[in-house]
């Protein structure tokens, strides 16, 4: 197959899946996900004045940017998140294509990862995490290249795309990291000797100590001991056999049981790797099998658990590229056969996929612009849903926290949603309303709803909490935040 046959198989399934995506996000005018706002927020910041209005992992948002300069911040940003997702096929050609040892392979491991249900929740919902996995992936590349034939060059690439998938996202950024530090590491063991083998150790040892001191520095750039502390929770003495990516009370999200396939095909994967000692392939099929384990604590929308699960697509996508590429040497497959197999799973890309999307619904984007005249001058609004939080900061430019005790006293407001208030919580805003002594009585933001969405100064709010029966009063005055 020619380099431009291949060139325009790889063109068509990013255009299908650039378009797919994109069908889901523009359904709406307004962003979509938890963290929706968050993201035309960041870029409307970095085109007005040059830097993100909150620290983060800033790749995803300077690639938005172009996007948002010719339409506009949340336009931008769905374009650059469809787009972003819907790439990944590319270096999921390239480093299929090295593992698998044949382009064949290269165009399953593509087909699968353009077509998967969790990339495209990525584009959706996990917008940093699904752009990390284009840029962690090309670093991957990066890596292998750098392996198979050192040279400067290629050595200073491969650092080049670390560091790019460091400033995209934090887990992407830490699987690429570990399998290349477990690649380089063997490859340096069975390559070098003497000094160069120390050297090669003192070099790992001081990238270790840079990562750590990044973390340290900058916790909501890289990687933080609070991130690392994320794994002791991320285990459950309850298996689910079935591997759901997420499974609340009510709600189960399954992916269309890419780790349950993922595991299976890492396995197969995993015998091939070990018998031709390729480390990289042996590291993708672990990590396979990692993300199948059953006691895997799924039950946690904010779990790194849920996080990571979302991502088996990678490994189901190079592992099957193994997989593939051992048919071809072996079995003498005809590459046209997996041609015809990565064309069948191309049309997956296609699919519209819109299971555990969360979308702006209008009447809360009405409350929401209503607490623009109500919000006082200088005042910060303590709000305990950050998908409010960052939809009150984009639409009305509201100073906004999560927290109250970062914030004056003499400058709180509390905007508080239905969902966060008990009844007696909802009893107590109506007495606020029906007493003439409470000098700044509960504002209700909602159209449809009372207390759909209502803001609250700070000296009512101590009115309300000393109403409430005792376990209440300190379950609000903790200020639960998701």
């Amino acid at each position: 197959m020619t380099r431009v046959a291949i060139a325009l198989a790889l063109t068509a399934l990013v255009v299908a899946s650039f378009v797919a995506r994109w069908h889901v996000l523009a359904d709406t005018p307004w962003p979509v996900g938890v963290d929706g706002f968050f993201y035309p927020l960041q870029v409307r910041s970095l085109l007005e004045h040059g830097s993100l209005a909150y620290p983060a992992s800033p790749l995803t948002f300077w690639w938005m940017t172009p996007f948002a300069a010719a339409t506009d911040p949340i336009v931008g940003a769905k374009l650059g998140a469809a787009l972003g997702g819907a790439l990944v096929a590319v270096p999921a050609y390239a480093v299929g294509a090295r593992l698998g040892r044949s382009w064949a392979a290269g165009l399953v491991a593509a087909a699968l990862a353009a077509g998967s249900a969790g990339s495209a929740y990525l584009s959706i919902e996990f917008v940093k995490q699904g752009i990390g996995v284009t840029v962690g992936l090309t670093a991957l590349w990066l890596v292998l290249r750098a392996l198979e034939a050192p040279t400067p060059r290629r050595a200073a690439a491969a650092l080049a795309g670390i560091a790019a998938t460091l400033l995209a996202h934090k887990l992407a950024a830490l699987l690429v990291v570990v399998v290349a530090a477990h690649a380089a590491l063997y490859e340096a063991r069975t390559r070098l000797r003497g000094r160069r083998l120390i050297y090669a150790y003192v070099a790992a040892a001081a990238a270790v100590l840079l990562l750590v001191g990044l973390g340290l520095a900058m916790p909501q750039r890289f990687v933080s001991g609070t991130d690392v502390a994320l794994v002791g929770h991320a285990f459950t003495r309850h298996a689910q056999w079935a591997d759901p990516a997420l499974a609340t009370h009510g709600f189960t999200l399954h992916m269309e049981y890419e780790a349950l396939l993922a595991c299976i095909v890492s396995l197969a994967a995993a015998v091939l790797a070990y018998r031709r000692r390729d480390v990289v392939a042996l590291a993708i099929a672990a990590l396979g099998i990692v993300l199948a384990i059953p006691w895997l604590d799924v039950t946690d929308p904010q779990g790194l658990a849920f996080r990571a699960r979302v991502i088996a697509f990678v490994p189901l996508a190079l592992s099957a590229a193994v997989v593939a590429g051992a048919l071809v040497c072996r079995h003498k497959v005809v590459p046209v056969a997996l041609c015809v197999l990565a064309a069948l799973l191309g049309l997956r890309a296609l699919r519209e996929r819109r299971d555990g999307i969360i979308v702006a619904h209008p009447a809360m984007v009405a409350a929401v612009l209503a607490a623009t005249d109500q919000l006082p001058h200088g005042a910060t609004a303590i709000v305990p849903e950050r998908h409010i939080a960052f939809m009150l900061a984009y639409l009305d430019r509201a100073d906004v926290s999560l927290r109250p005790e970062r914030v004056p006293y003499a400058h709180r407001v509390r905007v508080m949603p239905l969902a966060f208030m008990s009844e007696e919580l909802q009893q107590a805003l109506d007495a606020a309303r029906a007493d003439p002594t409470v000098a700044a009585p509960p504002i209700g933001l909602h159209p449809r709803h009372r207390n759909g969405l209502v803001l609250v100064e700070e000296p009512t709010w101590d009115w309300l909490l000393a109403r409430l029966p005792g376990p209440l009063r300190r379950h609000y005055a903790r200020w639960p935040t998701i």
